[in-house]
């Protein structure tokens, strides 16, 4: 039975690895390229993402107002802040896709200081072509479903590996000298294969809880007792209060820094004001604070650093994919991680093609 099972899962991993191969090294190599794309665009489009300070920063409501002359009809979907006294706003359009518009904004002036399509820059470029595959939503759901299968890959391959007995656990971690090169592909294989294999099941994973998240949610939330919250009810009126009025009643809310404003897309959603800390970058804690616009209510003050184990899971899939939650160290581990699907996937199809041309021999 366990032969059978063996030879079975040899065949799943052999002809899976084979159709993925080179779908797995193009998401290792554009992952790669991504671990440090924001400081490629920061210093590519400086003139768009920097200015220089002049005295204090406009309101909010000022500053969409350059963006209202050129774009009275367009809407906006959120308004990020600067994280520094130099940066500048970025509104991004509602649109979705290759084309979706940034505008980016001096916070001292209201002008508009340039724009770009999410294409357009080396960051939003390489994560349409990882996420998307650059087929907009059916490339996000292939990505999902390609997620499952490279976890396939990636377990079949461990269950062929493992070690019978005690004497072959040396000989299968390292890679023999000497023996050729049918024997050193073999071994590089499986050494790029077995070392690297939690953080390789941490990317496949991570990307499936990205792609099918509310399925993913469930799971979690069912398995850690998490209980979803309901929407927040916002009491219709007729005219909003004024938009420099709601920030300043979430920011007043709680703690943080204002990173972002998300803008209700119908009537009856409300105004959520997002702020975070210093560490976001590694733990992606933030807190949301909901506000309904017609009575300056705060509806709700959702602060990650509270969330119970189901929430946090899910949170965290964005740091451990990304690898920011170690720093540079981190980062430049997750650059050379992104070569070994290369890797596993030339020794892959080395290995086959040498069992290939020995059959055909014979």
């Amino acid at each position: 039975m366990k032969k059978k099972l063996r030879r079975a899962l040899g065949k799943l991993h052999l002809w899976l690895g084979l159709a993925l191969a080179l779908y797995f090294a193009f998401l290792g190599l554009t992952g790669s390229l991504l671990v440090f794309g924001r400081e490629v665009d920061q210093w590519r489009e400086a003139e768009v993402l920097r200015v220089v300070p002049q005295g204090a920063p406009l309101p909010l409501s000022k500053v969409l107002e350059g963006f209202r002359e050129r774009y009275p009809e367009q809407k906006v979907g959120y308004i990020s802040y600067p994280r520094t006294p130099e940066g500048t706003y970025n509104i991004r359009q509602s649109e979705t896709g290759w084309s979706q518009r940034y505008t980016y904004l001096s916070p001292y002036t209201g002008q508009i200081v340039g724009e770009r399509t999410r294409g357009g820059t080396f960051y939003g470029f390489l994560c349409y072509l990882h996420f998307y595959l650059a087929m907009g939503q059916l490339g996000w759901s292939v990505n999902g479903w390609g997620a499952i299968l490279l976890t396939l890959v990636l377990l079949s391959g461990l269950w062929i590996w493992w070690p019978t007995i005690r004497s072959q656990w040396r000989v299968r971690l390292s890679v023999r000298k000497g023996r050729g090169p049918r024997v050193l592909t073999h071994d590089l294989h499986n050494v790029f294969g077995v070392y690297p294999l939690g953080l390789m099941l941490a990317f496949t994973l991570t990307a499936i809880v990205f792609a099918f998240k509310e399925p993913s949610e469930r799971i979690v939330y069912g398995l850690t007792g998490v209980q979803k919250e309901a929407p927040v009810k916002v009491a219709l009126g007729t005219t909003p209060l004024p938009l420099d009025t709601l920030v300043e009643i979430a920011d007043k809310a709680t703690d943080g820094r204002i990173q972002r404003v998300n803008f209700p897309k119908k009537p009856t959603e409300p105004l959520v004001v997002r702020k975070e800390w210093e560490n976001w970058n590694q733990t992606r804690d933030r807190v949301e604070i909901a506000v309904d616009p017609f009575t300056g209510k705060v509806l709700r003050i959702d602060d990650s650093r509270k969330w119970p184990l189901g929430r946090k899971l899910i949170q965290w899939a964005i740091p451990v994919h990304f690898g920011l939650i170690g720093g540079m160290a981190t980062r430049v581990l997750w650059v050379l991680l992104g070569l070994v699907p290369v890797v596993l996937a030339v020794t892959g199809a080395l290995q086959w093609w040498a069992k290939k041309t020995i059959k055909q021999k014979k």
